[in-house]
């Protein structure tokens, strides 16, 4: 019979603490360390799971030496009250990243390293009208005794603190190219108007041919003197259609366009090569990390999210490095509400009184939230008929349907993961599926994770690879359904 897990009203506290506190003879053989974390000297302090302060706060350095000096004073203070290293934790505030190699160095020697929420230390200290070292770091110590944290991800976990970072990082590059390309309009208006604008010149903006052309002496005049065939040969070189006819309509609306004033020319043409060279290279990082994060993800559960139309590499790597491992996924609820894709619920007078809705919060995890929103969009979009629909219902009945949408999906998300089998059809994943609907529900979502699998280099080894997820999925059906899924 399975074991049902029993309710409790502290459903927020950290499991692996509670288990602490649960194996522990009681709260007195339990050592906490609270450290407020500094970029060259934290403030350290010990109590046990009681809150009794053990060692008064004192200062540690982020450096190796402070590494060696903590575990020191933590093990004098332990081996004083015959604590056992297992009944030991360490923890500070959301970690910056100059103190990532410290609590890095704090796991590998073995300690159990969580990290509180600030907004909750900030209520839990001593003092709300005054801040000092001290004073923040009593806030961070109740918060740990009272088992609210996250234990920091282990070292085991480590492809999803890597797709975390590449995600975030690829999230700045797009930024700053969507930037990139804006100064590089306000540039072109100048020097060539209309250029840019494909209704008029009949060349896609930002593409090898268009960069490749305003990299180097661009302007009204410069283009209206070229060649007709030569500007059609350097278009067909670099793989535009009807290069003849691109090259005519360019040099005509050259030679119809308002020239710049002569003396700006030069540096406005300085000013543009060196923005292009710019472009082209947030570009290509930006590409690489897609690859690299594609490669990461495939490795994980969260490459089978890429099996639903409309969700690619980027926001499934997106999702995966801020929630982490499948199996450390907590209830639909406190996922909504950990991606702010709910709104506050306040009711009081009674049971008989109703809830009233209030705003989204603001505490959530924001780039979660992006994560969420950009795929319910997608989906809405993209997606399949059945989720459509949902979406066209939800708004019809007066609901935000994106954000309905957003909630559907991080459902979706906990279920594919855990269960670790791609979309599919309902015909094929009901209870009573008839052979040939699951025939051409798995064949279907085969359909869609090659396709999109075949544009990164190597993909389609990767997910043919049965010692990953969806390679895992493909075999299994195989063996179980008889069903072939080829590799093409």
């Amino acid at each position: 019979m399975k074991a049902t897990k029993t309710p409790s009203v502290f459903d927020s506290q950290n499991l692996e603490l509670r288990k602490l506190y649960e194996d522990a003879a009681s709260p007195r053989a339990i050592l906490c360390v609270a450290l407020d974390y500094a970029k060259s000297k934290h403030l350290a302090l010990c109590c046990d799971g009681n809150g009794d302060i053990l060692k008064a706060p004192f200062p540690v350095r982020n450096n190796a030496e402070g590494i060696d000096f903590l575990v020191e004073q933590i093990e004098a203070s332990a081996r004083r009250r015959n604590i056992p290293k297992k009944h030991i934790f360490i923890g500070g505030e959301d970690e910056a990243p100059y103190v990532s190699n410290f609590i890095s160095a704090l796991r590998a020697r073995g300690y159990l390293v969580v990290r509180v929420n600030a907004f909750e230390a900030q209520h839990n200290r001593n003092g709300r009208l005054a801040s000092t070292d001290a004073i923040d770091l009593s806030g961070i110590a109740r918060t740990m005794v009272s088992r609210r944290a996250r234990t920091t991800t282990p070292p085991d976990d480590a492809v999803y603190v890597e797709l975390r970072e590449a995600a975030r990082f690829r999230r700045i590059l797009v930024r700053d190219l969507t930037a990139a390309s804006n100064r590089i309009h306000a540039v072109v208006d100048q020097l060539f108007p209309g250029f840019l604008d494909h209704s008029r010149s009949r060349l896609t903006p930002f593409t090898e041919a268009s960069l490749d052309l305003m990299a180097e002496r661009f302007s009204t005049m410069e283009i209206a003197r070229r060649k007709p065939a030569a500007l059609a040969k350097f278009l067909h070189l670099r793989r535009v259609h009807d290069p003849e006819e691109t090259a005519a309509a360019i040099i005509a609306l050259a030679r119809e366009a308002l020239p710049p004033d002569p003396t700006r020319i030069a540096g406005l043409q300085r000013t543009l090569t060196g923005l292009v060279e710019l472009h082209r290279c947030l570009k290509r990082n930006a590409l690489d990390l897609r690859a690299e994060s594609a490669r990461m993800l495939a490795t994980t559960p969260y490459a089978l999210l890429t099996s639903l139309p409309g969700i690619g590499f980027v926001l499934a790597a997106g999702i995966a490095g801020e929630l982490g491992p499948p199996e450390q996924l907590r209830s639909i609820e406190s996922l909504c509400a950990y991606a702010g894709i709910v709104p506050r619920s306040y009711q009081t007078g009674g049971p008989d009184k109703p809830a009233v809705q209030g705003h989204v919060s603001n505490r959530c995890n924001r780039i979660l939230k992006d994560w969420t929103v950009q795929s319910a969009q997608k989906l809405h979009l993209y997606g399949t008929p059945e989720i459509k629909d949902r979406i066209t219902r939800w708004n019809a009945n007066g609901q935000h349907g994106i954000y309905a949408a957003a909630k559907r999906y991080l459902r979706l998300v906990r279920a594919l993961t855990r269960n670790g089998v791609p979309y599919l059809e309902p015909a094929a994943r009901t209870a009573a599926a008839a052979p040939q609907d699951i025939t051409a529900g798995a064949i279907a979502a085969w359909t869609i994770l090659t396709r999109k699998w075949r544009t990164i280099p190597g993909g389609l080894d990767l997910i043919a690879d049965s010692a990953h997820p969806i390679g895992f999925w493909r075999t299994t059906v195989t063996e179980l359904h008889g069903i072939k899924l080829h590799v093409r």
